[in-house]
C-alpha cells in the first residue's frame, strides 16, 4: 500500500476583485483561502484585520494573495506613503485649520474643493497716470475663489489627544479604566500636480485663508465659478441702488 502524504496547508488573505494603485481595501475586497504552505510567500497575510483599511502600493488582481510589502498604512507614522504616488505627482501636507477640519468632517478618500480668500494689489481699469511726480497708490483687492477642484485626500496626519479614564462599574478589583483616545486632524496629505502644489504653497506663505468643501464621492462635475470681490457682492445683490 502507498500512503498518501498529508498536505500541509495555511490560511492566506486573497482579493475578491481587482485593485489599483492607491485603492483602500474594504471588508468586501478580501477573503480567506486555504492553500498549500509551500506556495504561500513568507509575507502573505493570514488575517483579514491586517489588510482591511490599508492602501495598495501597486495594481493587484482578483484571486491574488495579499502580501505585506504591497500595503501602506494611511497614518502619519508610516514612511511608505510615497509608494502610492504616480511619477508625475508630489505629496503636499496641507494644514487642517478650517471649520470642516475642526469638526472632523473630512476623511481619507474624500473628494474636496479648496476655496481661498486673499488680497493682492491691482491696477483698476481706466486708471490714468498722474501728472505729479508722486506715484499712484496701489489698490488692494480681496478675492475669494475656488483654487482647486476634485482634490482627493490621500491620507490624514492625526494628533492623539489623551482623555481622563471613564467610570466603569464593571471593572474587577485592581483594574483601572483605560482612556479612550481622541484624535484631531492636524493636516491632510494631497497627491497633486507639482504646479498646483506650488500655487497652494505660495498662497499659504502669503497669508491666504483656506476653506474646504466636501463633494459627493461620485462627483465628476467641473464647476464654473466667478471669483467673488466686494464689487461682485454689490452688483449681485443690487446694493448700489439702495437708498
Amino acid at each position: 500500500e502507498v500512503l498518501e502524504e498529508e498536505t500541509v496547508t495555511t490560511t492566506v488573505v486573497v482579493l475578491t476583485r481587482d485593485l489599483s494603485l492607491g485603492d483602500r481595501i474594504n471588508d468586501t475586497d478580501v477573503t480567506l483561502s486555504v492553500v498549500p504552505v509551500e506556495i504561500a510567500p513568507r509575507n502573505a497575510l493570514g488575517s483579514l484585520e491586517d489588510a482591511v483599511g490599508k492602501i495598495v502600493k501597486t495594481d493587484l488582481i482578483q484571486g491574488e494573495m495579499v502580501l505585506s510589502h504591497n500595503l501602506a498604512d494611511p497614518t502619519n507614522n508610516n514612511k511608505d506613503l510615497s509608494f502610492i504616488l504616480s511619477e508625475d505627482h508630489v505629496m503636499l501636507a496641507f494644514p487642517a485649520n478650517d471649520l470642516m477640519s475642526q469638526e472632523s468632517m473630512v476623511q481619507r478618500g474624500d473628494i474636496v474643493d479648496i476655496f481661498a480668500t486673499f488680497s493682492v494689489e491691482v491696477e483698476t481699469e481706466g486708471e490714468t497716470t498722474t501728472t505729479t511726480e508722486e506715484e499712484a497708490e496701489p489698490v488692494t483687492r480681496t478675492f475669494t475663489l475656488d483654487m482647486m477642484q476634485k482634490v482627493s485626500v490621500t491620507a490624514l496626519v492625526l494628533e492623539v489627544i489623551g482623555e481622563e479614564p471613564q467610570q466603569n462599574n464593571n471593572l474587577l478589583e485592581g483594574e483601572t479604566a483605560q482612556p479612550e483616545p481622541e484624535t484631531r486632524i492636524r493636516a491632510y496629505l494631497f497627491a497633486l500636480d507639482p504646479q498646483d502644489a506650488l500655487i497652494l504653497k505660495h498662497l499659504k506663505d502669503t497669508g491666504a485663508i483656506f476653506y474646504m468643501v466636501l463633494r459627493a464621492p461620485t462627483s465628476t462635475v467641473e464647476f464654473e465659478l466667478t471669483p467673488v470681490t466686494e464689487d461682485f457682492i454689490v452688483e449681485f445683490y443690487g446694493l448700489e441702488i439702495l437708498p
